[in-house]
């Protein structure tokens, strides 16, 4: 289990995954929020995909986002599974780029095999 805090950047997982393997992340707790007196899960909140404060354009603000050693970034979501090109680090990151007003943290579940 990995928790990913929302006001902070990119967060190593402590996993590292081998070319072939697939990851499997899924969250299975907690809430967040990119603004003041939000709530959101792993999903976000929809809001505006073109929000210069996105990561990723087209992608829900607040998503649960990731990346492997720091290539582009994808979108996780609730539930992610993908089998690994190359051996990485998993990180991971909430969908938005102004951190400073955010809050809570997800609890996600990360299984590879």
């Amino acid at each position: 289990m990995v928790e990913v805090e929302a006001a902070r950047g990119w967060q190593g997982t402590g996993v590292h995954l081998a070319a072939g393997e697939v990851v499997t992340i899924t969250q299975i707790g907690g809430a967040w929020s990119p603004w003041p007196g939000g709530a959101f899960d792993a999903i976000g909140s929809g809001g505006d995909p073109r929000c210069r404060c996105n990561v990723i354009q087209a992608v829900s603000h607040a998503a649960l986002i990731g990346r492997v050693s720091a290539s582009n970034p994808f979108l996780v979501g609730g539930e992610f599974q993908h089998r690994i090109g190359e051996s990485a680090t998993l990180e991971l990151h909430i969908h938005d780029a102004d951190l400073h007003d955010n809050s809570g943290q997800l609890k996600v579940l990360v299984e590879v095999g």
